[in-house]
């Protein structure tokens, strides 16, 4: 609503609060009330208000410290009604977030994407924005820069679950730039979406009671040797597969206005899968920064026909 901001970050520690509620805050030099309305404790969201139209600068005055922060602008308007994607990422390889994108445009009629780079410092931010822009069929984009660490660091690969850059960024897709939009899918770039055949995802959603589409994950993997595409990823493991926390499709109108999007799915809300709807997690889609992926190779592997038939495509986007 005019008149109010929204400040995101990591959970707020008790000296942060305490300076918060001795500072004097103000939105263009008047006079704001502040309240908290974190959903989460990996993330700490601040309401801030006064009476002011589209305020540009948030004043802090502390006894210590007084400083002005610029206000990010609204980006409500560009992505109402449109099917959107986002994600964040890090030095993903080009062609990977072409195919990925392309793919998703495709397939599920997204029209609008998201990046939040993570600081990549192998190409620029325009680098990627080039690449969207290429995309036939999207109505807007935004490369959005997130130089921040990703959490704390933890001991192995299950032990890294603080993931504050992760909850924040949530949090700023939601209220900045997606709350209007039809839909809202939420794909990493090593993450490709399938759907029964003339349906697609943001559809599901919408014909859900709960607005909500939950979409349960596998693991794919491509043959020794092969091109590191997500096209070639069409091998399964063989016998019972690794299960995987699934992602999601949402309405963000619809039951769920309002609430928290978390990485895979929304607080107290049960699964709402359907038969058809998931996603291939690509394996070898990776910087290998979380870990070595590579340690497949040792598996049984079988070829998947319905990974054969959903990847078809980005092998030809690859080839054009």
């Amino acid at each position: 609503m005019p008149g109010t901001i929204y400040a995101v970050g990591p959970p707020l520690k008790r000296i942060f609060r305490r300076f918060l509620n001795r500072a004097q805050l103000t939105l263009d030099g008047v006079p704001a009330t502040m309240r908290e309305i974190s959903q989460s404790r990996r993330a700490s969201m601040i309401e801030i208000s006064a009476p002011v139209n589209n305020p540009r600068a948030l004043g802090i005055a502390h006894p210590h410290l007084s400083f002005n922060i610029s206000i990010s602008s609204s980006q409500l308007h560009r992505y109402a009604g449109t099917r959107s994607m986002f994600t964040l990422t890090r030095n993903n390889t080009l062609d990977w977030v072409r195919d990925w994108a392309r793919f998703h445009v495709e397939t599920q009629g997204v029209d609008s994407i998201i990046l939040f780079d993570n600081a990549s410092d192998i190409y620029n931010a325009d680098a990627l924005a080039e690449v969207l822009d290429n995309i036939n069929g999207l109505r807007a984009f935004d490369v959005v820069s997130a130089p921040f660490q990703y959490g704390p660091v933890g001991l192995g690969r299950e032990l890294t679950s603080a993931r504050y850059l992760q909850f924040g960024v949530f949090e700023i897709a939601r209220l900045r730039f997606l709350q209007d939009a039809a839909g809202v899918l939420n794909m990493d770039i090593d993450e490709m979406t399938h759907s029964p055949d003339s349906t697609t995802v943001f559809e599901a959603a919408a014909d859900n009671d709960a607005g909500f589409l939950t979409l349960p994950g596998r693991w794919r993997y491509p043959e020794p040797g092969a091109p590191m595409l997500h096209g070639t990823h069409t091998l399964r493991q063989s016998g019972e597969e690794e299960s995987m926390y699934p992602k999601w499709c949402l309405i963000p109108k619809g039951p769920q206005l309002g609430k928290s999007w978390r990485t895979h799915g929304i607080k107290g809300l049960p699964d709402q899968t359907q038969d058809g709807f998931g996603f291939f997690h690509c394996r070898m889609i990776s910087e290998n920064w979380h870990y070595d992926r590579s340690e497949y190779t040792e598996m049984a592997l079988e070829p998947d026909p319905l990974a054969q038939a959903v990847m078809a495509s980005t092998l030809k986007d690859a080839a054009a």
